[in-house]
């Protein structure tokens, strides 16, 4: 009953897979291309120079499990520590971080005009599991290869932090 209950609920929402995110040079991502991985979306500011660090360790996911992660950083001045144009975000991951992640276009997180990916990941009614808000920069969704939400984590999480990777590898 329970099972039954739940695939209802999913049915009501729309499918992660639905979407198609802008990188920084304008073209698409479409999620689609990313089923059956697991995926890491973290909300990104350049600025915030408590938390900047985790770029590395989000790198050092990709590499570790490149065949079954998909990292994409959502660039977002929402708190305010995100100056920086799309294509010097991309140079910042890249130069700073040696990144091979994704790395959307720049866009709201966190009010009324958020990026639909975040409309989905942040109400029940669209993801099916649960109601979140993004509380501040580097909050981490974890998408399970079956497309569904499994788990939110703060920004104060790192990346390399051992449950967090038990947090994704238990999605494999």
């Amino acid at each position: 009953m329970i099972k039954i209950l739940i695939a209802s609920v999913l049915l009501l929402g729309t499918s992660i897979y639905s979407f198609t995110i802008t990188n920084t040079q304008g073209g698409n991502i479409p999620l689609s291309d990313y089923q059956h991985k697991t995926l890491l979306l973290v909300n990104i500011a350049t600025g915030n120079q408590a938390r900047v660090g985790q770029l590395a360790g989000l790198q050092q996911l990709q590499q570790e499990y490149a065949d079954s992660l998909v990292v994409i950083a959502f660039p977002s001045n929402s708190f305010g520590n995100e100056d920086l144009s799309n294509e010097e975000l991309l140079h910042y991951c890249q130069y700073n971080y040696s990144s091979t992640f994704l790395v959307a276009a720049k866009g709201s997180v966190d009010s009324t005009d958020m990026q639909p990916i975040y409309n989905w990941l942040t109400k029940k009614t669209e993801n099916g599991i649960m109601d979140s808000r993004v509380k501040g920069d580097f909050q981490k969704y974890i998408i399970n290869r079956d497309g569904n939400l499994s788990g939110v984590f703060s920004g104060a999480v790192l990346p390399t932090d051992s449950l967090f990777k038990a947090a994704i590898t238990a999605t494999f």
